[in-house]
């Protein structure tokens, strides 16, 4: 085999590795999308925006798609996540956990 084909192989594989669960499913192009309305309270890469509790960068995808479930049913109150959320598909939901859990 020669060391193209090897890495052709070994790199999706290693990235396989890395990918914390729930993210292979989802469309990582369309959650960096999507997280552009996030930027403003977030943060542009999720890292927080020096608000304390602000970080969502690595968060676990079943944790972070709870919190936008809590949101939109209410469980917990927050004028402006609960207008973002409510416009959100289950899809974009996935979608953005995913992005957030690889930053």
């Amino acid at each position: 085999m020669n060391k193209t084909r090897f890495y052709f192989i070994l790199i999706p594989v290693s990235l396989f590795l890395q990918t914390p669960s729930g993210v292979l499913a989802a469309d990582l192009e369309a959650g960096r999308v999507a997280a552009t309305q996030c930027a403003m309270c977030h943060g542009a890469d999720g890292k927080g925006n020096g608000i304390p509790g602000s970080s969502i960068a690595g968060m676990n995808t079943e944790v972070f798609k709870k919190h936008l479930r809590d949101f939109k049913s209410g469980v917990r109150r927050n004028v402006m996540m609960q207008r973002f959320v409510n416009r959100l598909s289950d899809e974009d939901c996935e979608n953005l956990a995913a992005y957030y859990a690889i930053q």
